[in-house]
């Protein structure tokens, strides 16, 4: 008897044991595909993109790779990634993908790039000017920086860019939608009509040329720099702002933004976006204004031309000195930075920061053009006011409509000559 009861009860035990058990393997499972249903995503999110990355390492060419098989202990929750991987991503999006973007420099130096007088038009450019500018200043320069006009097509400048590459620097193209009136009447925009207009430019006029363009950079497959329509808040262009609705809102777009930098910004969002269809991934996009907005009016501002962060890798500003004897003022660099930085600084606060054009005229009597010089690289060293990771010097000599020079030039005199060797041979400028 007590054998048969011994018997029950063992039996009972393993009963009961079973459907315990059972029980918690069944809410492990449960618990299993709640865990694989919902971090699976967060993690394809993380090293997979439909979209280009920008790249965010300070080098200039960066490969990427994506991560097809995540480091996951669990064998299951692996296997059941990858599967979700191959339905999600398409095949051509786990390639490897290059991008050529120039980033800031390491260790805080600064890029010196110039341009290096490529004749009236900004658009004679050879190898020969190049090579004669860095051997007059006595330092290689990272860009040299040209015009592309219009007027004159807008075929892919592939002889100018194969110029400036021979000579060791990088290839800088400044999109100017120049008419050909534009150098005639240059004191009076009213009077020039426009042929390549903000408008048009928005509308598609130039879609077949510019999406051609894009197709040659690409297959260029090189590091190409890029800004258009610079210092659109100075009147002394015809793409400015003041021409295309100032301050108007109610005209065009968004009735609580100021219609002239509305335009003037869509254009440029436009170009980029037909780049961005033809998948070019060697275009480095850079926004331009000036130090100072004429007119000084709050729709004015630069910000308000700014096409946003997700177009754009630098942001470059013009800081000029007074550069005839005409003008009846002496600033330095540095007041004039220290003034208006607020209106550059307030565009982005991720993007690096380009002094595009910088220089002072060396026949002005208020002023002293080698201390001008002094002043402003000094400034530009020691980072204050805006921390410049890039600058251009704009090296060139001319005549104003009223026959007033300007000497811009480096070698405008001796004295600034030497001044500007000096303080280029600053190891900051080592890139």
């Amino acid at each position: 008897m007590k054998n048969v009861k011994f018997i029950l009860l063992v039996v009972s035990f393993f009963v009961v044991g079973f459907f315990v058990y059972k029980n918690i393997i069944l809410n492990k499972q449960k618990s299993l595909k709640k865990d694989v249903s919902s971090n699976i995503p967060v993690s394809l999110n993380t090293n997979i993109s439909n979209e280009e990355e920008e790249p965010s390492e300070d080098i200039e060419i960066q490969d990427k790779k994506v991560d097809t098989k995540p480091e996951i202990k669990k064998e299951s929750i692996n296997n059941v990634e990858k599967k979700l991987v191959k339905k999600i991503i398409p095949k051509k999006e786990l390639k490897k993908i290059k991008y050529i973007k120039l980033v800031k420099p390491k260790n805080n130096k600064i890029y010196f790039g110039a341009f290096p007088d490529f004749g009236g038009t900004e658009d004679h450019v050879s190898a020969k000017k190049v090579k004669d500018f860095e051997k007059l200043v006595g330092r290689k320069i990272k860009w040299a920086y040209f015009s592309q006009n219009f007027y004159n097509g807008l075929d892919f400048p592939k002889n100018e860019i194969s110029e400036i590459r021979k000579a060791g620097a990088i290839p800088f193209v400044r999109f100017l939608p120049h008419p050909k009136e534009y150098y005639e009447y240059a004191s009076d925009m009213k009077k020039v009509e426009n042929e390549f207009s903000l408008e048009k430019i928005i509308e598609g006029v130039f879609d077949k040329e510019l999406k051609k363009w894009a197709q040659n950079a690409k297959a260029d497959g090189k590091m190409i720099l890029v800004d258009f329509a610079v210092e659109p808040n100075g009147d002394w262009f015809v793409w400015s702002g003041k021409y295309h609705g100032g301050g108007v809102s109610d005209k065009y777009g968004n009735t609580k933004y100021p219609d002239g930098p509305e335009k003037w910004r869509d254009a440029y969002r436009h170009i980029i976006d037909l780049f961005k269809e033809e998948k070019v991934n060697n275009i480095t996009w850079f926004f331009h204004a000036d130090i100072n907005s004429v007119p000084d009016e709050w729709w004015n501002k630069p910000k308000y031309y700014y096409p946003g962060d997700q177009y754009i890798d630098w942001i470059g500003v013009s800081i000029y000195g007074p550069q005839n004897d005409r003008e009846d003022y002496w600033d330095t660099f540095s007041e004039i930075l220290k003034e208006r930085s607020k209106y550059i600084l307030e565009i982005s606060k991720t993007k690096p920061f380009a002094l595009l054009e910088f220089g002072v005229s060396d026949s002005n009597p208020n002023g002293d053009k080698s201390l001008w010089l002094e002043d402003a690289f000094k400034t530009i060293v020691e980072k204050q006011y805006i921390p410049f990771s890039a600058i251009s010097y704009w090296h060139e000599n001319w005549e104003e409509e009223d026959g007033e020079k300007a000497l811009i030039r480096v070698d405008s005199s001796e004295k600034s000559l030497k001044t500007f060797q000096n303080i280029i041979k600053n190891k900051i400028f080592d890139n």
